[in-house]
């Protein structure tokens, strides 16, 4: 039986529908289609039998249309909302798969190692580096245009530029010999000491399997880590990160850490995701020697 499920949204979305797909596919016995706007997060899957792109792709193409069944899987329109269950959770209940909390997004770019390397090669890049984000939240339309003015569909997740940019002042000062990656496209704002480069997912992704670590925030960033197996810090605003975070890393916002407690949250509050400079790092140094 060949399906093919349309999973929008941001590519955070799209990276924790890939942590299923296994599943998906032990289920109906036949690899799956998958119909998104980021192609890349599913390219090279051997579960995945096409990847359509659904911003040049019409869903009418007959490749779709010969499926036994088109299905839409949407979270954020179901008991999702009531915020309780993570996101990968409701995937599986949105599929008929069981969950399990160790699943993970899961992306497939070793075919690119090689340019990788070279690439880490020829921009110096310290054998000794990690990454950041502090901004996400682009439409697709907005990736990699720098004239484009920088806009995020939920500014609450962000950290504050100011905090950011001391995060990366206390970064080098701890280690002057470690490069840190800035993950963000050219629109984005752009921190001293921060390198900022230019690259496909499927880049980010191969590049940041060999990183000592991560800081972020509720983005991309904080998915895809989950799928190259690194480790880090991940600083939560207005949403919640017993849905969308991983256990592996510290999740804090202002109010608590590692443990949610849905009494403390208000996702309209300013203040979540202003957590002190000086922790962030302790507890990044913390996981990254733990």
């Amino acid at each position: 039986m060949l399906n093919t499920y349309i999973i929008e949204g941001g590519i955070g979305k799209c990276l924790a529908f890939s942590s299923i797909i296994e599943l998906l596919v032990e289920k109906n016995k036949e690899q799956i289609q998958i119909y998104t706007p980021y192609h890349e997060v599913f390219g090279n899957n051997p579960n995945v039998k096409w990847v359509f792109d659904s911003t040049t792709i019409p869903l009418g193409d007959k490749r779709i249309l010969e499926s036994d069944n088109i299905i839409y899987c949407e979270p954020y329109k179901t008991n999702f909302i009531k915020g309780e269950e993570h996101i990968i959770e409701r995937y599986c209940k949105l599929t008929g798969v069981d969950y399990n909390e160790k699943l993970r997004p899961r992306m497939f770019t070793d075919h690119i190692k090689e340019n990788v390397d070279k690439l880490i090669d020829e921009l110096n890049i310290n054998k000794r580096y990690m990454f950041v984000q502090f901004t996400g939240g682009q439409p697709p339309s907005n990736n990699n245009i720098d004239n484009v003015p920088y806009s995020s569909t939920d500014i609450g997740r962000n950290y504050s530029y100011w905090l950011a940019q001391t995060v990366v002042d206390k970064l080098k000062q701890d280690d002057p010999e470690r490069t840190i990656i800035h993950f963000g496209f050219p629109n984005e704002p752009k921190y001293n000491g921060a390198e900022m480069l230019k690259g496909s997912f499927a880049f980010w992704h191969e590049l940041l399997k060999g990183a000592e670590g991560f800081i972020g925030i509720d983005s991309s960033l904080n998915h895809m880590a989950a799928s190259a197996r690194v480790k880090g810090v991940v600083v939560w605003g207005s949403t919640r990160f017993n849905q969308f975070g991983y256990s592996e890393n510290t999740n804090i916002n202002c109010y608590m850490q590692d443990v949610w407690n849905e009494n403390k949250f208000n996702s309209q509050d300013p203040r979540n995701s202003m957590v002190d400079p000086d922790k962030i790092v302790s507890l990044y140094k913390e996981k990254i020697n733990a």
